[in-house]
């Protein structure tokens, strides 16, 4: 995995109750957003077999959906 890529999944890994609790303040318009440019990014990556990109961006998506569900 790329190292950037690596650092920022084990960010997001680490950090992700803080970063969802942080999403929860954001109106659902906003999140709505977040999770249609997810999908189209995690389509892009899947169609470039980047798989590194492919795990941080389902890891984003999956952060946003739980933010919406819990607001």
């Amino acid at each position: 995995m790329k190292k950037t890529t690596q650092l920022k999944l084990d960010d997001a890994l680490q950090n992700a109750e803080s970063y969802i609790e942080q999403m929860k303040t954001m109106d659902d318009k906003k999140l709505s957003k977040h999770l249609d440019m997810f999908h189209e990014q995690m389509e892009l990556a899947y169609k470039q077999g980047n798989k590194e990109a492919y795990e941080l961006l389902y890891e984003y998506e999956q952060q946003t959906i739980i933010a919406r569900l819990s607001k």
